[in-house]
């Protein structure tokens, strides 16, 4: 049978209102995919409404405010109790930092082991029912790690902490994602729907500390196609980038993406910060 790629007027809308509502990207191209759309239309075509949106009110559009975190404003070199950070680069909207030598290779592989075993399919938040669910465009696998969980997962959540000045609790557990050939996580954001924010859960999600575990032969770069930067992973740098201010609103141009990886795997463990602590 052959894929639709064209969109009516009213399906059309049914995306603007949807996205507007702050559903996930790839959970609306999974379901347009579903009803027998073309994925590469579907995807296409979600990008580029995304694009032109910004935040929707009954008056007026309201321009997402930037602002900088803290760990924006440490200056080139970075410092925690036991070791000497370097920023790679820096983009200001959205906010991305590219950092090096977050983690040692030792760390890196040390992870990597304690984490292959309890490998689970990867799941995103239903923007409907609020419920993790399995979507095409999340390939990946993954698991995560409790607070605390061990003396690594320790270190590391408080590498991050000091970083960027949120205390651990008000971060998820640490989650570490492994890609094989031909995986990918299609364009998407980080922060929850409106719907779906729980004030006792600390809140909506603010930044994502993204650290790489190994270096990959090809493809597996972090994407941020509305900022035009492309980030390739190299073992034991990271990536953080922040979406959420202090007036409760999230930036769109965030929207990122993992690519395929095309030669070798890739390994990363991720750091979902919230606005309050999580208790």
């Amino acid at each position: 049978m052959e894929k639709i790629k064209h969109i009516s007027g009213d399906l059309k809308d049914w995306i603007l209102q949807t996205v507007n509502n702050g559903a996930a990207p790839e959970a609306i191209v999974n379901a347009m995919v579903i009803k027998g759309f073309d994925e590469v239309f579907a995807l296409r075509t979600i990008l580029r409404i995304i694009g032109n949106q910004s935040i929707e009110t009954k008056d007026k559009q309201i321009p997402y405010l930037h602002e900088v975190p803290d760990i924006g404003q440490k200056g080139n070199t970075l410092y925690t109790s036991d070791r000497e950070i370097k920023v790679l680069s820096r983009v200001e909207h959205p906010f991305i930092l590219h950092l090096d030598n977050v983690l040692s290779m030792e760390e890196c592989d040390e992870l990597i082991n304690l984490s292959m075993g309890r490998l689970e399919p990867s799941h995103v938040i239903d923007a409907s029912t609020g419920e993790e669910v399995a979507v095409s465009g999340r390939t990946s696998k993954g698991m995560y790690y409790t607070i605390r969980e061990n003396s690594l997962v320790w270190k590391i959540e408080q590498i991050i902490a000091e970083l960027t000045n949120y205390p651990i609790e008000q971060g998820e557990g640490l989650q570490v994602l492994h890609y094989k050939i031909g995986e990918e996580y299609k364009p998407h954001f980080d922060y929850f729907p409106s719907g779906q924010i729980k004030a006792e859960k600390g809140g909506q999600r603010i930044g994502t500390f993204l650290i790489y575990l190994n270096d990959v032969s090809s493809g597996g770069e972090t994407v941020f196609p509305k900022a035009g930067v492309s980030i390739v992973p190299k073992k034991g740098s990271a990536v953080y980038f922040h979406y959420g201010n202090s007036k409760g609103q999230v930036d769109r141009f965030s929207l990122h993406t993992s690519v395929p990886v095309t030669q070798g795997e890739k390994w990363v463990a991720t750091k979902w910060i919230r606005q309050r602590k999580i208790y």
